[in-house]
């Protein structure tokens, strides 16, 4: 079948490669975690030897205590072998002990797809939390492993760094900041020239509006990386919310984020963010140069998409920015974000129709929008204006019910009911509300 053991040894590469980038799409630096996976067969004359992958980072992004870890030429030896009888029979070892026994049919592939996460899990633990960390449904999976690393590891071990890493993060998703803090803090306190833990606690301060001392973290980054573009995003991301606080001009931080651009031309999130400062501060033009710049890195960023139609929208120029809604439609599977976005569709659609217009694409996206969110109020209260307008006075009483039953703060939807239920007490026709587009409740970062 054409595995002799130098494909064998490359296949595992590949499958360890594979395995190990699943951890960049989670809430953690890609420059950090990215694993240069470098296999080196073994001469040997018996059964497949694989000698272990050097785990090494990027060189242009990873400090040098971490990299002297990962590089080190000795280590564990990964052995095995692939048989094939009836079906194919892979087995694993490390150091001669068995990690991996796994039967399948047909592709020996397939089995060392499924060996890639119990060898990571033996040569880079922490790696293999972070995996999990990114998927929903095993979080409290990779929460638990963190756990068990720190207890059997020693603390100069850098797999037990990433450890409080990942629990410091998702107590920050929790909204738990003293405890965010407390991790952060004790990962740096275990390398202090990690640049990712400065970044995760500098977050946690931003986040209860320490902005000077998130500063300071961010800045210590810079510190060990010059060139660390996310460092300068995030000084101008502080910088931003302290100038909103003090009424500021928001000088420093669109200096920032062009630091940003400038030393890693690279970094998508830098070009959206200057264009959300611009944006805010009137100058729309020249945000939508830069949401179309990190839309050119990134072609499937959602925000940069989503803020691109949403300042094309308020300039009125409807079709540009309903391809863009579209864009970002593609860009996402949260339920909920769809829900607001093909609501954006139909309020773009609505607005090229126009009073007297064909409606039926705005209807079809607003319906669309409450298949992923039946109770989302906008889509609701945009449906009921439209019914509203036709005369459908019942249908719009049930629209703008539904919608004041999901968000019943909002005034303009409490006024939208209580006007229709006027009318039809009055039984006369009336005057239909002005149609709003939606406001989006925060700009996108």
């Amino acid at each position: 079948n054409g595995y002799t053991p130098e494909v064998a040894g490359h296949r595992l590469r590949d499958a360890l490669n594979s395995y190990a980038s699943r951890s960049r799409t989670g809430l953690f630096d890609n420059e950090l975690l990215h694993l240069n996976l470098d296999l080196n067969i073994a001469d040997r004359d018996e059964v497949p030897d694989f000698v272990v992958p050097q785990l090494g980072l990027s060189l242009n992004a990873i400090v040098s205590s971490i990299r002297s870890v990962l590089h080190s030429r000795t280590g564990p030896t990964i052995s095995g072998e692939i048989i094939s009888q009836d079906k194919f029979e892979l087995r694993i070892r490390i150091d001669g002990k068995q990690v991996y026994d796994g039967l399948d049919a047909a592709n020996p592939d397939d089995l060392m797809v499924e060996a890639a996460a119990a060898v990571m899990e033996k040569i880079k633990p922490s790696l293999n939390a972070i995996v999990l960390y990114g998927e929903k449904e095993k979080r409290e999976q990779s929460l638990l492993k963190a756990d068990e690393i720190i207890a059997r590891m020693k603390e100069s071990d850098v797999n037990v760094q990433w450890a409080y890493v990942i629990k410091g993060d998702d107590s920050l998703e929790k909204g738990d900041f003293p405890e965010a803090e407390k991790m952060f803090r004790k990962a740096i306190s275990l390398n202090w020239s990690n640049p990712q833990p400065h970044i995760q606690l500098g977050l946690a301060l931003q986040r209860q509006g320490k902005f000077d001392e998130a500063i300071k973290q961010f800045q210590r980054v810079l510190g060990i990386d010059p060139k660390s573009a996310k460092a300068y995003n995030n000084i101008g991301a502080a910088l931003v919310r302290k100038a909103e606080l003090t009424k500021a001009p928001p000088d420093q931080a669109i200096a920032a984020y062009r630091r940003a651009i400038e030393v890693d031309p690279s970094y998508s999130l830098s070009y959206n963010n200057l264009g959300l400062v611009l944006y805010n501060h009137g100058n729309v033009d020249a945000a939508i140069v830069h949401y179309g710049q990190a839309i050119e890195v990134d072609p499937t960023y959602l925000f940069a998409h989503w803020n691109l139609a949403y300042a094309l929208e308020h300039q009125g120029k409807f079709d540009q920015a309903r391809i863009q809604y579209l864009a970002a439609i593609e860009c996402t599977k949260d339920r909920q974000r769809l829900a607001i976005l093909h609501t954006s569709v139909g309020d773009v659609l609505r607005q090229t129709a126009g009073p007297e217009g064909n409606m039926d694409g705005a209807i079809a996206e607003y319906r669309r929008a409450l298949e992923y969110d039946p109770e989302y109020y906008w889509a609701h209260n945009n449906l009921g204006l439209i019914w509203d307008a036709q005369g459908k006075i019942d249908d719009a009483i049930a629209e703008f019910r539904s919608a004041t039953k999901a968000y019943p703060e909002m005034e303009d939807i409490k006024d939208n009911l209580v006007r229709v239920l006027r009318k039809k007490e009055a039984g006369a026709p009336k005057e239909a509300a002005d149609f709003k587009p939606q406001e989006a409740a925060d700009f996108k970062e």
